[in-house]
Formats: structure tokens, C-alpha cells, sequence
């Protein structure tokens, strides 16, 4: 019978995967009530545990407040040049891989005593993380790609700076998210003011023990033209004296002897000229022990200084420092004495303008926002549960038919 219908032409048989189909769909309608308990049971595993999981991202935008470095202060005589804003490709680079790693964050905290504080413990893992906290702290640009496309002429880099950063973080409280942006800012500002420092101090540290070793062989040098020129107007006023009649025979003053002529200068001419020789050497040697008397009480300073920065990984605690090394280098001089003052002036200025700059001027001018959802979404969630509770009824009704099957065939046997 089973060979005559399978050569029968009539009959259309319908596909197995028809029959498997429909035979599976009349059992989720008999176990309907079972579907629908999965699907709830998944929605609300899921939606537990993605509210579990789910973060708070946090976002600022941190500016520079001008030229990063500080340029130096100019003389009275030099014009104030304009800086470009921010902070130059090359010099970035150097400072986003030092802020970037984990032993400089590490001494950030240890100097700061935030080891226990909430949140912190989660940062220190993401910058033990492969990509560590790139992501999380992105350069802002003066000219950005699409900027460059818009104008006539491309930047150059020296003109495309950093002028600020923009910080974002992901936390499951977000209290903590927008605490942690805000100790990325200050963290990243204070790595570059503490590299800028470590650099300057130390270069303006040897460039002054330089000069004052170049300074000392030009007054030696000039205290010895200046010996040479005393002796050379004792040696003139004696002739003077010898020949008191000299001064007037301006027709035969000896300047210089040649083949054909012969001029001549007479002695009282010499003698004005060393004298004048003579002033401007004591001149030059009161401006350079001028100078040297500074130098040397900015090396002084420069000395207490370098002691600061070896003590310290803060660059706040540096600049901080720096006023106090100011006062125990100036605290038994005598500040009515011009030079004195002036030196105590100069680097008093540097230090309230380089404050200003690191600490005042660069900030955020948005955020640290507070963040009021979270990262979980209803509508994904329910998608998930439908899914997850669907391949969980079909799994149990193949296992109990299966299981059924399994029964019935050891019956018969």
C-alpha cells in the first residue's frame, strides 16, 4: 500500500520540513501557558542583569587656558609676541603618553592619597586595560577633518594645537562616573604641568650654572684689559709730563707710518682714549657682577626648586612648592636692595601666572555631566526576552517530546 502511494502521481506529498514545522507550532500552542512563562522569566533575568551590568557615562570638555608651556617673561625691551592656543602636536604626544600610563597614574594617586576612594579602583583597571583610557580621553583639535575639507588652504600642524580634551567615563553609580571625569582632568593637567616643570627646571638649572661660569671668565677678562689700561695711562701721563709741549703740535701727531706719508697722535689723545676704555671696561664688569649677583640667587631658588620636584609626582604640588622654595631663598635678603627685589619680583610673577594658566584658565567649561540614564534599553531588553524565552519553549517541548518518544519505545520493547 505504502509503495502504490509513492508511485502514485496524484497524491502531492507535503515537504518533511512543512510537517516538522507545523508539528512544532501546534506544540507551542498547546504549551502556550509554558511559553509564556519563559519569555517572562527571560525579561526579568535579563532585565536584571543588564540593570545589573549597565553604566552611567559621564562626558566633559576640558579647555586649555592658553599657550601651553607658559612661554618665558620678556624683557622690557622685547615685544609681546602672540602664541598659537593650546598645546602643539609634538609636545601633546609626549604628554598623552605619559598621562596615558599606568605608573604615572599610579604615583598621581599614591601623591594624592585616593587609592581608596570610590571609583578609583575601577579607573587603575581600565588603565591596566589592553587600549587603556585612549577612549576615554580625546584631543579636540583647532581644525578637525571635516573643518579641513571647508577651507581654501590646509592647515599646517603647527596650527591645527590641542586646545582642549574631551573626557568621558562609564560608571555603574553615576555619581562616581562624573567623579572620575573630573579626577581625569584634573589628573591630565597636573601630568602635563609636572612634565613642563620637570623640563624647565632642570634646563633653567644648568643654563644658569653655565652662564655663571661664562659670566665669571668675562669679568676676569675684563678686570684684566682693565689692569692692562691703568697701566697703559701711567705709562702715557709720565710722557705727557715728559713732553708737556705735545698736546699742541697737532701737525705732527703720530697715527699711523707708511712708505709715502706719516701721521702722527699725540700723547694727551691716548691718554683720553684708555680712560674712556678704561670706564667702559669697569662698566661691563659692574653690569656682569650685576647679573651674577641674580643668577646667582635664581640658582638658589633653582637649587630648592629641583629638591621639590625630586620629592614630589604632582605637578600642582610642584607649582605650589615653587612659592614656598621662593620664601626660603628670600627669606634673609634684603628686599629693599633693587636687585634682590627684582629677581624675588620676576619669579613671583612667573609662578602666579603659570597658576593661573594650569589651574584657572584650563578648565571644564562643560560637564562633568551627571548622568541620568543608563546604558540598558527597555525595547532591546524585551527583544532579547522574546528570543531567549522562545529558544528556551522550543528546547523544552523537543526535550519532553524526545523524552516522551524515548519512553514509548522502551514500552513496546
Amino acid at each position: 500500500m505504502d509503495n502504490m502511494d509513492s508511485n502514485n502521481p496524484n497524491l502531492v506529498q507535503a515537504p518533511a520540513n512543512e510537517f516538522y514545522v507545523e508539528k512544532l507550532a501546534i506544540s507551542l500552542w498547546a504549551s502556550r501557558k509554558l511559553v509564556v512563562v519563559a519569555i517572562l522569566a527571560s525579561f526579568v533575568c535579563i532585565f536584571l542583569g543588564s540593570s545589573y551590568l549597565s553604566k552611567s557615562k559621564s562626558e566633559g570638555f576640558l579647555q586649555f587656558g592658553g599657550a601651553i608651556p607658559l612661554p618665558p617673561p620678556k624683557g622690557p625691551k622685547e615685544k609681546e609676541k602672540e602664541l598659537p592656543f593650546g598645546i602643539n602636536l609634538a609636545d601633546y604626544k609626549r604628554y598623552s603618553a605619559a598621562f596615558f600610563s599606568t605608573g604615572r597614574f599610579d604615583d598621581y594617586i599614591l601623591e594624592k592619597q585616593l587609592t581608596g576612594s570610590d571609583g578609583v579602583k575601577g579607573l587603575r583597571a581600565a588603565f591596566a586595560a589592553p587600549q587603556g583610557v585612549s577612549k576615554s580621553i580625546e584631543p579636540i583639535y583647532v581644525y578637525t577633518k571635516l573643518d579641513a575639507k571647508d577651507l581654501m588652504e590646509q592647515p599646517k600642524d603647527s596650527s591645527n594645537n590641542v586646545i582642549g580634551l574631551r573626557i568621558r567615563y562609564e560608571e555603574k553609580n553615576p555619581h562616581t562616573a562624573q567623579k572620575m571625569v573630573e579626577l581625569l582632568g584634573r589628573y591630565t593637567m597636573d601630568t602635563i604641568v609636572y612634565l613642563i616643570y620637570s623640563d624647565n627646571l632642570r634646563f633653567k638649572h644648568a643654563d644658569l650654572t653655565s652662564k655663571l661660569a661664562s659670566l665669571d671668565n668675562n669679568i676676569i677678562d675684563l678686570r684684566q684689559k682693565l689692569a692692562e689700561f691703568d697701566r697703559r695711562g701711567t705709562t702715557l701721563k709720565k710722557i705727557v709730563a715728559r713732553y708737556p709741549g705735545s698736546a699742541v703740535e697737532a701737525g705732527r701727531q703720530l697715527v699711523s707710518v707708511t712708505d709715502e706719508t706719516a701721521r702722527f697722535l699725540s700723547p694727551i689723545t691716548h691718554l683720553m682714549s684708555t680712560e674712556v676704555e678704561s670706564l667702559e671696561a669697569n662698566e661691563s664688569i659692574l653690569a656682569a657682577t650685576r647679573d651674577q649677583k641674580q643668577m646667582r640667587l635664581q640658582l638658589e631658588y633653582y637649587d630648592q626648586a629641583k629638591k621639590i620636584l625630586n620629592a614630589s609626582k604632582s605637578g600642582e604640588a610642584v607649582l605650589l612648592g615653587l612659592d614656598v622654595a621662593k620664601e626660603r631663598v628670600f627669606k634673609n635678603k634684603d628686599l629693599t636692595d633693587e636687585l634682590v627685589k627684582e629677581v624675588y619680583n620676576s619669579i613671583s610673577i612667573e609662578n602666579r601666572n603659570a597658576y593661573t594658566l594650569y589651574f584657572e584658565k584650563s578648565r571644564f567649561i562643560a560637564g562633568p555631566t551627571l548622568p541620568d540614564t543608563r546604558s540598558n534599553h527597555l525595547l532591546l531588553t524585551l527583544l532579547f526576552s522574546l528570543v531567549a524565552g522562545l529558544v528556551v519553549s522550543v528546547g523544552v517541548i523537543l526535550c519532553r517530546e524526545w523524552w516522551g518518544k524515548g519512553h514509548a519505545t522502551l514500552n513496546l520493547r
